[in-house]
């Protein structure tokens, strides 16, 4: 049950680039009564915040 919650979770908070928003995954894991997982994705996501403009820029090198 909680597997199939977490799965669900991740599937919904994923952005249509791919990428999964911490945020809402957050907020689903709360109302999913996954509380703990909830608790740890927000500290994750206050652990190491991303710079958008890091994120939009292509890799320098992309063969290493």
């Amino acid at each position: 049950m909680h597997v199939s919650a977490l799965a669900e979770a991740l599937e919904d908070s994923r952005r249509p680039n791919g990428v999964v928003s911490l945020d809402h995954l957050v907020n689903r894991l709360s109302r999913a009564g996954l509380e703990e997982l909830s608790r740890a994705a927000c500290t994750l996501a206050h652990r190491s915040p991303l710079v958008q403009s890091e994120a939009a820029e292509p890799p320098e090198r992309p063969w290493v």
